[in-house]
């Protein structure tokens, strides 16, 4: 029996952790958080992560042995000491930063610090693997002040976000399913996630709900867009 390695450089997990790498590396070569930080050391360790990355990208591992070896412990480890920089609280408070650009950094060491754990959602090559999905508590709605048909709301998960929807019947109270996707300005205001459920049950929040409640298509045809923007 011929065992045919799996082609780990065509993953779309590990695809969408490069391109959230190569965000990453655009806010930090261009200092675009405005933050009086050691810059250079900042880029040493992304041009580190990117090393790991493209070891994990080619290591053709089947993805649950994948997900146990040194170069992912790594991984996370540089995303942790990234986050040490990029998202020191008291700077934040002090300076300010473009919203925006904050929320980008965010994203994106979420995606690769929690390459790991996607990994480890199957060997199938799945767009949605590629992207955390979390149910999140909603916890405040209002219109949008410049669009009519759009929702602004408030949700909490492992995290708070602000997520823009056109989902007329999203209601305070309300479990969802949210991806967490690379942060949009939407006229004028920022959307953290995108909303891919109807209600589910209160007890997901915080976790990855299960395939079956989840609308997957959307969140498909971003991660291909998110992809194909690699080979250009």
């Amino acid at each position: 029996m011929v065992i045919v390695p799996l082609n780990t450089a065509k993953d779309f997990r590990i695809l969408v952790a490069e391109d959230a790498l190569n965000k990453l590396e655009d806010i930090v070569k261009y200092h675009r958080l405005n933050l009086p930080i050691n810059w250079n050391k900042v880029y040493n360790i992304i041009r580190d992560t990117r090393s790991c990355l493209m070891k994990i990208k080619y290591s053709y591992l089947p993805l649950k042995n994948l997900s146990k070896t040194n170069e992912i412990k790594d991984l996370q480890n540089y995303s942790i000491e990234l986050a040490r920089h990029l998202l020191d609280k008291q700077l934040i408070q002090k300076f300010n930063p473009d919203p925006y650009n904050l929320a980008m950094v965010r994203y994106c060491l979420r995606i690769i610090y929690g390459l790991k754990y996607r990994l480890m959602l199957g060997e199938d090559n799945k767009p949605f693997y590629a992207v955390d999905i979390e149910g999140v508590e909603i916890v405040n709605v209002i219109r949008h002040p410049r669009a009519e048909k759009l929702y602004i709301t408030k949700a909490e998960g492992l995290f708070p976000y602000t997520i823009i929807t056109n989902i007329e019947t999203v209601r305070k109270g309300e479990t969802r399913a949210a991806a967490i996707l690379p942060p949009a300005i939407i006229r004028g205001e920022l959307s953290e996630a995108m909303y891919c459920s109807d209600p589910i049950p209160a007890k997901y929040k915080g976790k990855r709900p299960p395939e079956k409640l989840v609308n997957t298509s959307e969140i498909n045809s971003i991660v291909y867009t998110i992809v194909s923007r690699l080979h250009k």
